[in-house]
């Protein structure tokens, strides 16, 4: 009887397990590394987007807010002294002031702007005076229907600010400009003008309590402006105040006489009273909002 010795595979030495061991150990240690170098990188992107987020904020000069109404930075008028930008406002101050402007219109005197207007306007309004320089001047543009509602086309008011002597210069050039019939009628791009400096007057007379009259269409608001904490300090030349004659004591001037109601006028009361009477049949608007809206447009006669 012949006994078969059974075969056994060779069992590996010690050395070759601790070799094997080492491969393993590398081979997690260099995806570890992979991982951490490829986090890394986001991080960096990331990092990186964020600056250049941040360095194009800070480089805006246009804030859009609607159609015909936005708020830039242009270059400061020739010949004028530097301005005091920038100037950091509290946005509240700012509505409070200009809150208090008034016009002298057809009907007296109205507010310049109205509450759900300013709403709009005064935060980028604030963030341009922050990142305007002392060669830079602030545009406002702001167009709404006012007086009379969704039944009349909105008007304009433009004007250009800058900070001088510790005050918000604020020079008006257009209380109500009607440009929109005209911009609906042959859809060219309409043509804005705003207060200037060396400009005189131009009929427009705007006033406040809480302000000096420099001219009838120029105000300085006082303002508690401060400047940011890296700003470099303003030139001598920019400390000083704007020379501000003591405001007259006169009886605000009498409105201006309405001007006569052309054909063109007549046609769009008309066609505004029909589009009123339209919506009441409809039951779209109450007997009240109707001959509300029905009173306004009839003042325009």
């Amino acid at each position: 009887m012949t006994i078969r010795k059974r075969r056994t595979a060779p069992r590996q030495s010690r050395a070759q397990l601790s070799l094997v061991g080492s491969r393993l150990a590398l081979c997690c240690a260099v995806s570890l590394g992979s991982a951490s170098a490829q986090a890394g990188w986001l991080d960096g992107l990331l990092a990186q987007n964020q600056s250049q987020a941040s360095g194009a904020a800070s480089k805006q000069r246009s804030w859009p807010i609607h159609e015909f109404t936005r708020i830039e930075l242009v270059p400061r008028e020739a010949g004028a002294e530097p301005n005091q930008h920038p100037a950091a406002l509290q946005p509240d101050a700012l509505r409070q002031q200009l809150a208090q402007i008034q016009f002298v219109g057809r009907n007296g005197a109205q507010p310049l702007f109205a509450p759900d207007e300013l709403g709009e306007l005064v935060l980028p309004l604030t963030q341009a005076l922050e990142r305007a320089g002392p060669g830079d001047d602030v545009l406002l543009l702001s167009s709404a229907r006012r007086p009379g509602g969704m039944f009349l086309s909105p008007t304009a008011v433009t004007v250009r600010l800058f900070v001088q002597g510790g005050q918000l210069q604020f020079i008006v050039h257009d209380t109500r400009l009607e440009f929109y019939d005209t911009y609906r009628g042959t859809h060219a791009a309409p043509r804005f003008t705003y207060g200037a400096r060396k400009a005189a007057a131009g009929g427009v007379s705007v006033h406040s309590a809480s302000a000096t009259s420099v001219r009838p269409d120029w105000l300085a608001i006082p303002l508690q402006a401060t400047a940011p904490a890296n700003a470099a300090p303003p030139a001598p030349a920019a400390l000083a105040p704007v020379p501000v004659p003591a405001p007259a004591v006169t009886a605000p001037p009498a409105p201006p006489p309405r001007k006569p109601l052309d054909a063109a006028g007549a046609e769009d009361i008309e066609r505004r009273l029909e589009t009123l009477k339209r919506l009441r049949d409809k039951g779209l608007i109450s007997e009240d909002e109707y001959q509300q809206k029905r009173k306004e447009i009839l003042q325009l006669l």
